[in-house]
C-alpha cells in the first residue's frame, strides 16, 4: 500500500502547503473510489465546499484544528489501492522498455575482432 505523504521528513511546511495537499491528495484519492467523471465531479465540488467554509478562519488554533482533523479523516478514508498514472513512478508502465545504458552496448576489442571477423566470413561465402 502506498503511502500519500503530506510531507518529507525534514521538511517545513506553511498552514497553506499543508492544506493544498490535502486538498489536492484528497481529490487524487477521491479519483480512486469514484471512477465515473460526473459523479467524481459531484463529489469533488462537495469536498470544495468544505474546503471553502473554513478559508476564511482567522483564528491560528482553529485553522491547525481543522487542518489536523482533515488529514486524520484523509488518511483514515483514503484508497487502500490509488489509481496511479501509467507512467508515473509506480505505475504500471514506469521504466517499461527503458534503453540499455550506452557503456553497456560498446563491444570489448576482442568482440569487435569477432565481429569483424564473422561479418568477413559470412559476407565472402554468401558471394558464392
Amino acid at each position: 500500500v502506498q503511502k500519500i505523504k503530506m510531507a518529507y521528513p525534514g521538511e517545513i511546511l506553511t498552514h497553506t502547503q499543508r492544506v493544498v495537499r490535502l486538498y489536492r491528495n484528497s481529490l487524487k484519492h477521491l479519483l480512486s473510489w469514484t471512477v465515473d467523471r460526473q459523479l467524481w465531479r459531484v463529489e469533488a465540488v462537495k469536498l470544495r465546499e468544505r474546503f471553502d467554509a473554513a478559508k476564511n478562519i482567522n483564528d491560528v488554533r482553529r485553522a491547525r484544528k481543522l487542518l489536523e482533523e482533515g488529514e486524520a479523516e484523509f488518511e483514515k478514508n483514503k484508497h487502500p489501492d490509488p489509481y496511479i498514472m501509467p507512467g508515473a513512478p509506480d505505475g504500471s508502465k514506469w521504466e517499461r522498455n527503458m534503453p540499455p545504458p550506452p557503456h553497456v552496448l560498446e563491444l570489448l576489442p576482442e568482440e569487435k575482432q569477432w565481429l569483424d571477423e564473422w561479418i568477413q566470413y559470412h559476407k565472402k561465402n554468401s558471394n558464392s
